[in-house]
C-alpha cells in the first residue's frame, strides 16, 4: 500500500483529534471522579498543576486538528473554490465542522480554562472544604462541569460532522 501525503495528513488529523478529545474526556471522566478521594487541599494543588500542564498541549492538539482539517477539506480535498463551501453538502458540513472546532477551542481556552483556574485559585473555598464545609466547593465544581459541558457538546457536533464527511 502506498501512502499519500493526504493519508499522512489524515493520520495527523486523527491522532491530534484523539489527543484533544481523549485528553479532555480522560480528565473529565476519569481523573475528576478519582480525585474525589483526595483531601481538598491536595486536590486543589493537583487540579491546578494538571490544568496548567495540560492546557497548552491540548490547545496545540486542537490547533493541529483545525489546521489539518482546513487542509484536508481544501488543498487535499474537494473544496476548490468558495462556491464549493456554500453550494455542496460537503462544503456546508466542512464549514460547520470548522466553525465548531474554532468555537470549541476558543471556549475551552478562554472560558472553560479560566473558570476552572478561578475555582482552583480560590484558596478560601478549598480551606473551607478542608474544614468540613464542602457545599460551596461542590457548587463551584458543578459550575465548572456545566461550563465544560459546552466543550463536550462541541466534540459531539464535530464527531457527527466527521461521520457525515466520511
Amino acid at each position: 500500500m502506498v501512502w499519500t501525503s493526504r493519508d499522512f495528513l489524515l493520520g495527523v488529523h486523527l491522532i491530534a483529534a484523539i489527543m484533544w478529545v481523549g485528553g479532555v474526556a480522560f480528565i473529565g471522566w476519569a481523573v475528576y471522579p478519582a480525585s474525589q478521594f483526595m483531601p481538598p487541599l491536595e486536590r486543589r494543588q493537583f487540579f491546578r498543576s494538571l490544568m496548567q500542564w495540560s492546557h497548552r498541549p491540548l490547545a496545540a492538539a486542537s490547533a493541529v486538528v483545525i489546521a489539518t482539517g482546513i487542509w484536508l477539506g481544501t488543498a487535499a480535498g474537494p473544496i476548490n473554490r468558495w462556491a464549493d463551501v456554500w453550494q455542496t453538502a460537503y462544503g456546508r458540513v466542512w464549514l460547520t465542522a470548522l466553525l465548531t472546532g474554532i468555537a470549541t477551542l476558543a471556549w475551552g481556552m478562554f472560558v472553560g480554562y479560566r473558570k476552572a483556574m478561578t475555582v482552583f485559585s480560590n484558596e478560601y473555598l478549598w480551606r473551607q472544604a478542608n474544614g468540613g464545609d464542602d457545599a460551596p466547593l461542590k457548587k463551584a465544581m458543578t459550575s465548572i462541569i456545566a461550563v465544560q459541558s459546552v466543550e463536550a457538546a462541541g466534540f459531539v457536533v464535530l464527531i457527527v460532522c466527521m461521520l457525515l464527511l466520511s
